[in-house]
C-alpha cells in the first residue's frame, strides 16, 4: 500500500517548540471502496509515532473516510487522497514512523526514519513547502494553514510552475529578500532567482515559483536562503512526464521505454543536455501522439506495463522485465494464448503459446521449473526481436 509523505517545519510562538507539518498522500486505488447508494466509501487509518529513545513522545492515530461519486474514481492510481497533521514539538532528534492501513482489507504500509526537528530561529526560514492552496498566518502562535502537495511534483506541458510557500522571521522592514536555486541530483544548477517576501503581521510569507520549462524533467532540490544569512533550507521537487505516465527520474523513464521506441530515438533523449530535456521530451511525445495530440500510444504502453507487473511478477524481477512482460510491451497483447499443461505433478515443462496473427508471429514460452518462471525459447527470442524491430521502425 504505497504512500508519499513530507515533513515541513515552521516557527512556533517560542523557540523551544517547532510546528511540524506531516503530509501524506495515497491513491484511491490503494483503498477498498464499498458502494453506498450512488456513492462509494472507503476508510483508512494513519498512525504517527515519534520516539526519543525508548520514550514515546507523541502517538496519533487518525481514522479517515474517503467518499467518491463514481466507480472510475475508486480506481485512480495518482496520489489523490491527502492527510495532514501538525505536531508542535520540542526541537531534537526523534525516531519518526508513519503507518497507513486500509480498513477494508489487510493492506498496510509503514515507514520509519530518523527525524531531526530543528530550532527555527528568530531570524531563520521555514521549510519551503510545495502546496496546492495556502493561507497566511499573522502570528507565530497560529498553526500553518495550507493544503500540501507531498509529492512536490508537476507535469511538464501542463503546470507552468511548481509553487512553494516559505516564511521568514525576525527582520524589520516591509519585505524580506530571499535567494533560491534549483539543482539536479548531481549538483548541476538549473535555475537561480530571487524574490521578496512581504510582511504578514509578525512574520514574512510568500511564494516561490519554479518554472518547469527552465528546470527540465527529473528529480531536483530547491534551496532557499536570505542574503547574508547562515541557514539554507531545502526541499525536493519533481517534474514528471505528464498524463498517466509514471513518476520516474529521466534515466528511469528511458529504461522503461526500451520496448516502446527504437534505440536511435531513445538516444536523442539520452544525449540531450539537462536544460534541453524538456524540449526533447515534448518533441518525442508529439511524434507519437495521435492527431488530437493526446499521446495515446504512450499511455497504452504504460497500461501494458502495469498489466505485466500485475500478472507476470517473479521473485527477483518486476513483471515488465520478464520474458512475457517484454513481449507484451514490445508487441502488445496477443490475439490468442494457448497453454499446454504438463503431465508432471510439478508442472515442469508446460508451455504457453502466444499468437500474433496480424504480425505472422507465434512465440512459445516454457516453464522449465514448474514454478511459473516462463522463458521464451531461443527461436522465439529471435522472432520476437525481429517482429519488435519491424513494429517500431
Amino acid at each position: 500500500m504505497p504512500f508519499v509523505g513530507s515533513v515541513s517545519f515552521f516557527a512556533a510562538g517560542t523557540t523551544d517548540s517547532t510546528h511540524t507539518l506531516v503530509a501524506i498522500s495515497l491513491a484511491n486505488g490503494s483503498l477498498t471502496f464499498a458502494r453506498e447508494n450512488d456513492r462509494f466509501r472507503a476508510a483508512y487509518t494513519v498512525t504517527i509515532t515519534m520516539r526519543s529513545g525508548p520514550v514515546v513522545v507523541r502517538n496519533i492515530e487518525a481514522h479517515e473516510t474517503v467518499v467518491v461519486g463514481s466507480f472510475k474514481e475508486t480506481q485512480r492510481m495518482d496520489e489523490s487522497v491527502l492527510f495532514e497533521e501538525i505536531l508542535t514539538m520540542p526541537p531534537g532528534r526523534y525516531e519518526f514512523s508513519v503507518a497507513v492501513r486500509d480498513n477494508g482489507s489487510a493492506r498496510n504500509s509503514e515507514d520509519a526514519v530518523a527525524l531531526v526537528v530543528p530550532t527555527v530561529g528568530a531570524t531563520g526560514l521555514s521549510s519551503p513547502v510545495s502546496f496546492a492552496r495556502g493561507g497566511v498566518r499573522g502570528t507565530l502562535g497560529a498553526l500553518p494553514q495550507m493544503i500540501v502537495n507531498p509529492t512536490a511534483s508537476a507535469t511538464f506541458g501542463r503546470d507552468p510552475v511548481v509553487p512553494f510557500f516559505v516564511e521568514a522571521y525576525g527582520a524589520s522592514g516591509a519585505g524580506q529578500p530571499v535567494h533560491f536555486d534549483v539543482r539536479t541530483e548531481n549538483g548541476r544548477n538549473m535555475y537561480r532567482d530571487s524574490t521578496v517576501l512581504p510582511r504578514r503581521g509578525a512574520l514574512y510569507a510568500g511564494t516561490i515559483a519554479v518554472p518547469t520549462s527552465r528546470v527540465g524533467i527529473g528529480a531536483m532540490t530547491l534551496a532557499v536562503w536570505t542574503p547574508g544569512g547562515n541557514d539554507t533550507v531545502r526541499a525536493p521537487l519533481f517534474v514528471g512526464f505528464g498524463g498517466d505516465l509514471p513518476l520516474a527520474s529521466y534515466e528511469e523513464m528511458l529504461n522503461y521505454l526500451r520496448w516502446f521506441a527504437p534505440l536511435y530515438r531513445l538516444s536523442v533523449l539520452r544525449d540531450a543536455a539537462p536544460e534541453l530535456r524538456a524540449a526533447a521530451w515534448a518533441s518525442f511525445v508529439k511524434d507519437y501522439a495521435n492527431p488530437t495530440g493526446t499521446g495515446d500510444e504512450l499511455r497504452e504502453y504504460f497500461n501494458r506495463m502495469f498489466e505485466a507487473n500485475s500478472r507476470f511478477r517473479e521473485e527477483t524481477l518486476p513483471g515488465w522485465m520478464t520474458d512475457r512482460g517484454r513481449v507484451l510491451l514490445g508487441l502488445s497483447r496477443p490475439d490468442q494464448v494457448y497453454e499446454q499443461t504438463s503431465r508432471s505433478l510439478s508442472q515442469q515443462g508446460r508451455t504457453q503459446i502466444w499468437e500474433y496473427r496480424n504480425q505472422g508471429v507465434t512465440l512459445t514460452f516454457y516453464d522449465q521449473s514448474g514454478f511459473g518462471r516462463w522463458r521464451l525459447t531461443s527461436t522465439g527470442e529471435n522472432e520476437f526481436l525481429n517482429a519488435w524491430r519491424r513494429r517500431v521502425r
